[in-house]
């Protein structure tokens, strides 16, 4: 299973810089707002790497809920 993860991260980086490098033929990401355009979105893809990396969406719970010894 981390092999196939590694091989689909791989291949979504890969496929990001080739999208890059064809849209940086676009004349209007060559303008100053293209280039904000492009400053905006890898900031945007950077902070939420930064702060929602960590964040894992198929971890199992720890353990069995503990039972609430206050009810009667």
């Amino acid at each position: 299973m981390n092999s196939l993860y590694s091989t689909l991260y791989l291949i979504a980086v890969l496929g990001l810089l080739l999208a890059a490098v064809v849209l940086s033929d676009s004349l209007y990401l060559r303008s100053p707002s293209g280039v904000l355009m492009l400053f905006g979105i890898g900031l945007f893809l950077s902070l939420g790497f930064l702060l929602f990396g960590h964040i894992r969406f198929d971890e199992t719970p720890s353990g069995e809920p503990e039972e609430n010894r206050l009810r009667s």
